[in-house]
């Protein structure tokens, strides 16, 4: 695979690529995340969910339905082409050390979802960026549903999670507006940003974005993570998308003027502030 540099966009002096980094690592293996064994790879070393946070540390998993960007995502952060991926798309791990407000992470992107063995992909990260299609409006239902599914998976942990609505440069196939988005992120307790792959918006801000809500969490969550851990009172069981299409059913009514200002009010489109 032939790398190109990403350089960072002029006038962001917060983040920039390390000089000595200006090229990235990937790692192409013949599995995902089921476990199976990886070619020309180094075995990673395991990391406890609780452990102080290191570069080691910095993981984030794309996940999201088929055919909303996930590997082009991860193509633009790597500086790859998408060609580069046709032969074994979603098998890719991706290694770039940016420098964010004036210090330098290691961040590693997996584009290894598959839904077949989504239970190891949902505990891989330590963060996640779920992604639809502002295009297809079942592909941001099915966000919806894999943030219940994280929550579940991953019930007593406070991890950095992004939504993130790609393709917005179909302006004309768009079917899922902005405000849509944004008040997911309010209900669902996350971040929320678009983004377009193909035009490279917003994708160096997004993965930035995931660094700093790394660090914001590794500062202010590790305590009380260990203190106060979350308790949950039992519920009716529902189906996941039972549960996802209620919430979103609540989100976009037109009368729901209490969420709408939520949305407004709360920073979720601020990737620097938790």
């Amino acid at each position: 695979i032939h790398f190109l540099p990403l350089y960072p966009r002029p006038g962001r002096g917060g983040s920039s690529l390390s000089r000595d980094a200006q090229t990235s690592r990937s790692t192409h293996t013949s599995s995902s995340c089921s476990g199976g064994t990886p070619r020309h790879t180094r075995p990673a070393r395991r990391h406890s969910p609780t452990s102080p946070l290191d570069d080691e540390g910095l993981r984030v998993v794309l996940i999201g339905d088929q055919a909303v960007g996930k590997s082009s995502l991860a193509s633009v952060f790597a500086g790859t082409s998408d060609r580069d991926q046709e032969e074994s798309p979603g098998q890719y791990t991706f290694e770039r050390t940016l420098t964010v407000d004036g210090e330098e992470s290691t961040l590693t992107v997996m584009d290894t979802w598959d839904r077949r063995h989504n239970e190891a992909c949902l505990l891989a990260g330590t963060a996640y960026v779920i992604v639809y299609s502002v295009a297809d409006r079942s592909s941001f239902e099915a966000a919806a549903e894999l943030r219940i599914t994280l929550r579940r998976a991953r019930q007593n942990e406070r991890l950095p999670i992004i939504i993130v609505g790609n393709k917005s440069d179909l302006v004309r196939a768009r079917e899922v507006t902005t405000q849509e988005g944004l008040a997911c992120a309010v209900v669902f307790d996350c971040k929320f940003i678009e983004t377009s792959a193909s035009l490279n918006h917003n994708v160096l801000e997004l993965f930035e974005g995931v660094v700093r809500q790394l660090r914001l969490h590794r500062d202010t969550d590790m305590n009380a993570l260990m203190l106060a851990p979350l308790t949950l009172t039992p519920r009716r069981k529902q189906s996941l998308t039972e549960r996802a299409r209620r919430l979103l059913e609540r989100i976009v009514s037109r009368g729901n003027h209490r969420v709408s200002l939520r949305a407004r009010s709360k920073s979720c489109h601020d990737l620097a502030v938790l």
